[in-house]
């Protein structure tokens, strides 16, 4: 958790990373293996899995960051 209570931007940032690298060899290694008509629709499924991801990740870090401060509060 971040010293200033608020989200941990260092964590964030690092899962968003690498949703994006894993999104981007995904769709790379889809362009090559699948014909045109599946890979349009791999990059649809592809995109809506790392959406849900990211929003999960956020999700994640927004619910540490609220545990954390109600544990500092003592509540």
């Amino acid at each position: 958790m971040s010293s200033d209570g608020g989200i941990d931007a260092g964590r964030l940032g690092r899962l968003l990373l690498l949703i994006g690298v894993v999104t981007a060899v995904s769709l790379l290694t889809s362009a090559q293996v699948l014909p045109s008509d599946l890979f349009s629709i791999a990059v649809v499924a592809i995109g809506s899995i790392a959406l849900v991801t990211a929003i999960i990740g956020f999700l994640i870090a927004v619910g540490a960051t609220y545990d954390g401060q109600m544990a500092a509060s003592g509540r």
